[in-house]
């Protein structure tokens, strides 16, 4: 089996929202390997910063500030990496927020910013990336970051379980397709189960729902991925060697990423109600103090 090194090393990679996170995880693993790795993200600042701490430990590696829901953005900086580099053999689609609160009460606003970043931002990168990846005609990696949740239903957090179920059909979808072109490049669909990030922190700080029950639940799943969430280089680790591999389907936890699928098949099999989220997440069903 081909091991991440023997396939990536001396490549070029980009991974969108990459300063921070999974994606940090990814750019900083991915840099280790010995990758140039570009470091897209919308916060510029942030995106030098892991780039020059990567640079600094001898590292190749660029910051790029985009936008993904731009999509003009997104086509500059394919053109770009493709002028500058020659080409991209991994891509990381991982930039992604998440929302809480009643689904009647989410902002249209926000709604329409979460599945901007989460969908069209995945859309985007791969209008841009994939035609001079067919051109290019050398072997490629697209790599599309779902979510155990793309798999499951969550109470509070729709708009954000929402985007990753279209995500994981967006990716099954372009897998069908590449197949008919014939081009080298592998498609992978990444459900990540439980990283460390600022991910619910960041949710609640750009959109609070004002809502109590919603905030309780976010800091309890704040609290739990603090307390339990991978590390996210340990994770991009574990995850590129799965890419490297061949594989479609890429977990950080290959044990509960499998259990997500076989509960949603039995569920889907059983034609089934969804179940009581309360006795899923008890903290849901704690009284308000």
């Amino acid at each position: 089996m081909t091991s991440a090194a023997e396939r990536f090393a001396g490549g070029t990679a980009l991974v969108t929202g990459g300063a921070a996170g999974i994606g940090e995880g990814f750019v900083r693993h991915l840099a280790a390997l010995g990758m140039r790795v570009v470091v897209a993200d919308v916060d510029g600042a942030r995106a030098e910063a892991v780039a020059g701490a990567i640079r600094a430990g001898g590292g190749l590696a660029e910051p790029y500030e985009v936008d993904v829901t731009d999509a003009d953005a997104v086509d500059r900086m394919a053109a770009h990496v493709f002028d500058t580099y020659g080409g991209v053999d991994l891509l990381v689609n991982n930039a992604g927020v998440e929302s809480s609160g009643w689904l009647w009460e989410i902002p249209v606003t926000r709604w329409r910013q979460v599945t901007g970043i989460n969908i069209d931002g995945v859309f985007h990168c791969v209008r841009s990336f994939i035609p001079r990846m067919i051109e290019a005609g050398r072997p490629a990696v697209v790599a599309n970051l779902s979510s155990v949740g793309g798999v499951r239903t969550v109470p509070l957090q729709t708009p954000y379980i929402v985007t990753k179920h279209a995500v994981l059909a967006l990716t099954e979808c372009l897998h069908q397709e590449i197949s008919l072109t014939g081009a080298p490049i592998q498609v992978c669909a990444v459900l990540p189960h439980s990283v460390r990030s600022r991910i619910f922190l960041d949710a609640q700080a750009a959109a609070p729902s004002g809502d109590p029950l919603a905030d309780r639940f976010f800091s309890w799943m704040q609290e739990a991925n603090v307390a339990s969430g991978l590390d996210p280089v340990e994770a991009a680790e574990h995850m590129v060697a799965q890419i490297a591999a061949g594989e479609f389907w890429v977990f950080s936890d290959d044990e509960r990423g499998a259990a997500a699928l076989r509960s949603r098949a039995e569920h889907l099999d059983a034609r089934s109600a969804p179940a009581d989220p309360r006795e899923v997440f008890p903290v849901l069903a704690e009284p308000a103090s």
